[in-house]
Formats: C-alpha cells, sequence, structure tokens
C-alpha cells in the first residue's frame, strides 16, 4: 500500500512540474516533444562510432560510440529501445563504461561482434591492436590479447566477418607526402598568391590481410586498393550483403560513403561504388565525418549509421544495386533518443526569439555543420517546450553554410566546416524578423525575410557592405546588432581581431563607428594569430540594466580578452580556464560606449566553464525573467542560466 502512496505522490509531483517549468538553472533544456523521444543528442561533439552488437537485444542492434573531445576514455553503450512511426530506430539513454587500456584518451576504438556471439574491442597501438572481449553481465571489456600487425603503418581500421567466416582485417593508409605518415608539418600553413592550396590534398587508400580467428594474433596486410580512393580518411569499415552479394562499406572525413564488393573467387575488393540515395545521386553524409556502422533488425529495418560532428543518422537499405553497380539507400534521417536533451549539432549557437510572432519565445540555432535550426516553443515562456527543430531555409533551400576548398582560413581539410552564428532582427525596419550571420567564412551575410511576421520565407544571403566592400573580418564570429534609440549598431571582430562597432545606413550598408575600447586601448579577442583568431558570439544587452547596452560576449577556452592586459579573459580564469560568458559594463553612452575590463559570469557563484570549444549566450525571458540567460555549448546542449542565480 505504501508503494502505491509513493508512486502516487511522485506522479502528483511530476504532473505539477510538467505544468510550472520544465527549465531548471543550470541544467540542459530537455527535448519535449510528445512522442517521448527526439534526435538523438550526442554527449560530445564529434566522436566515432565503435561498432553494434546484440547486449540487451537478440540481434546486433544495440550501439556502441567514443567521443574525441578528451573522453576517448568513455564508451556511451546505447540499448535499442524500439522503431519510430516512420521506422527510425529509438535508443534508451546512454550508459557510460571504461576503455580497458592504459592511454585510453588517445586510442579510437572499434567493437566487433563474431557470429559465435563473442563481442570483441579492439584499440590500435602503433602496429599492434589490443583486443577485449565484453562481458554483457558486468558490461565491462576485459583484455584478452593482442595482434601484431605485419606490413605497412596504417590509420583507421576495422574488422569484418567474411561470409566463409574467416575475419578481413582492414585499414587505411596514406599516400606520402607532406600530411602523410608521419612527415612533419610545413612551419607555415597558407595559401599561395594565387589563393590556391600550394600543398597536395592528402588521398588514402585500403590495405586488408584476411585472418582466420582472432586469436591468431598475427595478421599481414597489404595494398587491396591503389592509395587514391578518398581525401584524407576513411572512417570505419562495416560489411553487409545486398543482392546476395557482400560489401565492404566504409564512410569518409568529407562525407561519402563507398562500398567495395568482396570478390570470393579471388579473395579481393572490387572497384569503388558509391551510396547513393533512391534518385541515384552520391549521398554525403550532412554532417563533418562519417563514421560507419550496419544496422540490422531484419530484412526490411536495416541500414547504415553514420557519426560525425554534428549527430548520427539512419540510412534505410532500398536492398538494391543500381546500374552502376552504386548501392541504393534511403536518404538520411535523425537517428532517435528516448527523452533527449534539446540537441541541435554541435558547438550550438542559439538566440532566443518569437520567430513566429505568436507570443512565445522560439530558439533560432546555428551549428559547427553550417545549419541553422528553428525550436518552435509549443508553451509558454514561463514554461517553455521545445521539441525537434525544422531546417530554415533560404530561396527554398535548406541553409548549409560549407566553406569549401577555398573559403577556410585552415585550408581545405576544413571544407565542411560552417560555424553559422545568426543574430535574428528586423534589420531592415519592415516589423518582420530577419537573420543576420558570421560563419567559417568570415563573411557577414543578411537574410531578408520576404515572407511575414507570422510565417517567416528568407531570400538567399547577401552580404553587407561597408563604402562598397563587402563587409570582412574574423572567422566564426556571431555579430552583436541592436536598436541605440533612432540608430542600430552592428559589433563584429574586425581583421586585427578587435572589437568594431558599425552603424547601420540601409538594408545593405553600414558605417564605421570606429573600434571599441578599454582604457582608451582596442579591445582585441586573442593573443595569437591563424585559426585563433574570432570565434567570439557577441550579444548587446543592457545586462546590469542601467539603461546603458552591455556586451556579453561568449568565448573559447583559449581566448584573451583583451589581449594588452594581465587581466585577460578567459585564458587568465581561475583556477581553470574554459569556455565561458564574458560581461563587458558598458562604462560610456550607447552613442559613445567604452568598456570595463571583463569579468566572467558566475553561476551560484561558481564560474560558468562549458569546455574548451566555443559557447554562445543569449538572454531572454524564457522561464518567465526578461534577463534569463541561455547559453549553447560545444556538444549542441543549449544551457537554462536563471538570472537569480548568475552574478559577476
Amino acid at each position: 500500500m505504501s508503494k502505491i502512496v509513493l508512486l502516487f505522490c511522485f506522479l502528483i509531483s511530476f504532473g505539477v512540474r510538467s505544468q510550472t517549468s520544465f527549465l531548471e538553472s543550470g541544467l540542459p533544456i530537455r527535448n519535449e516533444d510528445k512522442k517521448g523521444y527526439g534526435r538523438m543528442s550526442l554527449p560530445f561533439y564529434n566522436g566515432y562510432l565503435m561498432g553494434l552488437a546484440a547486449v540487451q537485444s537478440e540481434r546486433p542492434i544495440d550501439l556502441f560510440l567514443q567521443g574525441t573531445n578528451g573522453s576517448l576514455g568513455v564508451i556511451y553503450y546505447y540499448a535499442f529501445k524500439k522503431f519510430s512511426d516512420d521506422g527510425i530506430p529509438v535508443y534508451e539513454n546512454p550508459l557510460e563504461i571504461d576503455a580497458p587500456y592504459d592511454g585510453k584518451n588517445k586510442e579510437r576504438g572499434v567493437v566487433f561482434q563474431h557470429s559465435n556471439g563473442i563481442i570483441y574491442g579492439f584499440w590500435k597501438y602503433g602496429k599492434t591492436i589490443r583486443y577485449a572481449e565484453f562481458d554483457k553481465s558486468s558490461m565491462t571489456f576485459t583484455p584478452k590479447g593482442e595482434i601484431n600487425v605485419v606490413g605497412a603503418g596504417f590509420s583507421d581500421f576495422g574488422i569484418v566477418e567474411l561470409p566463409d567466416k574467416r575475419l578481413l582485417f582492414l585499414a587505411g593508409r596514406r599516400e606520402e607526402g607532406i600530411f602523410s605518415n608521419g612527415a612533419p608539418h610545413p612551419h607555415k600553413i597558407a595559401y599561395n598568391a594565387e589563393g590556391f592550396w600550394p600543398y597536395e590534398i592528402p588521398r588514402m587508400g585500403v590495405l586488408a590481410g584476411v585472418m582466420n580467428q582472432i586469436e591468431d594474433k598475427e595478421v599481414k596486410i597489404e595494398q587491396f586498393t591503389s592509395l587514391d580512393q578518398v581525401y584524407y580518411a576513411f572512417e570505419g569499415f562495416v560489411g553487409t550483403e545486398i543482392e546476395d552479394k557482400f560489401y565492404i562499406v566504409s564512410g569518409t572525413r568529407l562525407g561519402n560513403i563507398q562500398g567495395y564488393e568482396w570478390n570470393r573467387k579471388t579473395n579481393k575488393l572490387d572497384v569503388k561504388r558509391y551510396v547513393v540515395d533512391p534518385d541515384n545521386i552520391i549521398q554525403r553524409n550532412p554532417n563533418v565525418h562519417a563514421y560507419v556502422g550496419y544496422f540490422k533488425y531484419d530484412d526490411t529495418h536495416q541500414g547504415i549509421f553514420t557519426v560525425g560532428e554534428g549527430g548520427i543518422y539512419y540510412y534505410a537499405s532500398q536492398n538494391k544495386i543500381n546500374d552502376k553497380g552504386n548501392l541504393v539507400f534511403g536518404k538520411p534521417q535523425h537517428l532517435l533518443q528516448l527523452n533527449p536533451d534539446l540537441y541541435a549539432g554541435s558547438l550550438v549557437n542559439p538566440q532566443v526569439v518569437d520567430w513566429n510572432n505568436d507570443g512565445a519565445l522560439d530558439l533560432i540555432v546555428g551549428n559547427s555543420m553550417g545549419f541553422i535550426f528553428y525550436f518552435q516553443n509549443e508553451g509558454t515562456n514561463e514554461n517553455p517546450r521545445y521539441g525537434d527543430p525544422a531546417y530554415l531555409k533560404a530561396n527554398n533551400e535548406i541553409i548549409h553554410i560549407q566553406p569549401g576548398y577555398r573559403e577556410d582560413i585552415q585550408g581545405p581539410g576544413e571544407a565542411r566546416w560552417g560555424y553559422v552564428s545568426p543574430t535574428v532582427f528586423d534589420w531592415d525596419g519592415d516589423g518582420k524578423l530577419d537573420i543576420l550571420t558570421g560563419d567559417s567564412r568570415g563573411k557577414f551575410m543578411f537574410y531578408k525575410n520576404i515572407g511575414t511576421a507570422d510565417k517567416p520565407i528568407l531570400a538567399f544571403e547577401k552580404p553587407l557592405y561597408l563604402e562598397g566592400m563587402d563587409l570582412y573580418g574574423t572567422w566564426r564570429v556571431k555579430p552583436g546588432v541592436a536598436r541605440f534609440g533612432d540608430k542600430v549598431a552592428y559589433i563584429i571582430f574586425d581583421r586585427d581581431d578587435e572589437l568594431h562597432l558599425y552603424w547601420q545606413l540601409d538594408t545593405y550598408n553600414v558605417a564605421d563607428g570606429g573600434k571599441l575600447m578599454i582604457a582608451d586601448k582596442p579591445i582585441r579577442g586573442n593573443k595569437f594569430g591563424g585559426g585563433t583568431v574570432g570565434r567570439g558570439k557577441i550579444e548587446i544587452v543592457d545586462w546590469d540594466e542601467d539603461g546603458v547596452h552591455d556586451l556579453l560576449i561568449g568565448t573559447y577556452g583559449k581566448q584573451s580578452i583583451p589581449d594588452t592586459s594581465s587581466r585577460s579573459l578567459p585564458i587568465n580564469m581561475k583556477p581553470k580556464r574554459g569556455s565561458t560568458v564574458l560581461f563587458l559594463k558598458n562604462v560610456g553612452t550607447n552613442e559613445k560606449p567604452a568598456y570595463d575590463f571583463p569579468k566572467v559570469l558566475k553561476h551560484n557563484g561558481v564560474n560558468i566553464s562549458l569546455g574548451g570549444h566555443s559557447c554562445t549566450p543569449s538572454v531572454g525571458n524564457i522561464g518567465g525573467n526578461h534577463h534569463n540567460l541561455v547559453i549553447g555549448v560545444e556538444t549542441g546542449r543549449i544551457i537554462f542560466y536563471n538570472r537569480e542565480n548568475l552574478s559577476y
């Protein structure tokens, strides 16, 4: 009887909570989709798909993931739960499992289940593969032995069971070159005078060797393809049967997914084929990287999983080879999780704003993949409810900023990182919200709302101009925009990596308002150069409510604002530096701003420190206070902070 009473009390308390607020200061906002599941919220900003195996299920469909952001020693295990109404796998929340070996913070692991049922974990140490067996009862990996790999050096690897039950060890090997196989990098890396990358883009081929069993202790690998199959890297190797043929499938850094038929007569790989969509167009993974795994529940429910920076996707198998020999799979769909955190990719840049003019504050969020998402508030401002987002479109195409070959400061290897940072504001003064962005290209763009206030429709991006030249500054900056009386201010980090004020002239033009100052010196964002510049996320707001607009700046961990002082933050943040939000008080006026030295925002008296890569603040009346704060962080979460718990 007492258990029933306790259960009743719990349900009553949960019901009260659901009617008041889903927000808790200092914690991520939850996905409150009515279905009870939503996009899987990965526990890292970038990571690997280790493999799938039968742990709590009878089929190899339970999922093992591993992160890159200082947590390679942690394995994230997800148990399969069910399918969504449209056939997408849904998983439980993850269980953390320790990796079994020292040095685990550097070594990527691979999970493989043999047809005899044994689940193995493999970790690469030079040319030695250490392997462990997984115990389902204790949920631990126990070290068992080593495999000596004989042959050339290699990078990413995988193990596949062939149709004849032998094991195929596969690995990638780069062509010889400046960025290959341990060669020293050049002292300076930059585009040449003609705008071309002055180095060859590294390419890679497949090495492989056959083993009879894991316990063989040695595998001899040789070149199975030419060394020109992909740019940069293969990412995982898995096997699957399609139309009675056996294929080795691999992901790649730039997003293509490739397949090689295994020739059962010659024991070799056939020529490269591609994973294509039902329209026979080569699939390109939406996010950066495409570490692959294969999910097979039954003949109807099976397909490829891919993991990279920004999310995990499912490509449903069509069990078809087209007339060009390519493998046909459905277009990528977001993998699902029960009751996840709200998730918007990686390195997310949110803004709290009423996008559809219904009185409830929504979220517009950019991310490192270059997408902009719209999370509609189905609740109230005091008790917001957000589910999975919609992709924002411009000119009726999904916005997907990609710098490609030429437009990233760090070279073609960064071709897939968009780092789009949206600021929502009625820029042209027509009563409808528009979007202004900074991104990885160092471009500052304007998306005009050509729809209505209730149903925004965005036109294609256009640049802002200063004296007839498109406005330029440092990369990955979220512009600060605010109305100061009858003027509109626009703030970015300029070519000197210093905070710079511009005043709007009209829809597409700004005028120079000069550099912003602390103690009569420009406010530089970083002590270092190259790719460390920029990155700041600027929010213009009267934070201390004295009638003058201040600045909140989201930083990354190595930033130093201003760099001319020992008081620079967060690089001098104690006891430990990290991505944080800085408060710069305006000690001048709105018309002639000047700033005090930055202070770190604190939550419950403790410095806000949110990883090392990125964080983005936005202030709004979410949770019932006009100066409550949300911060987007590198793992894709959006964390809520009640103003009552904040200080500086």
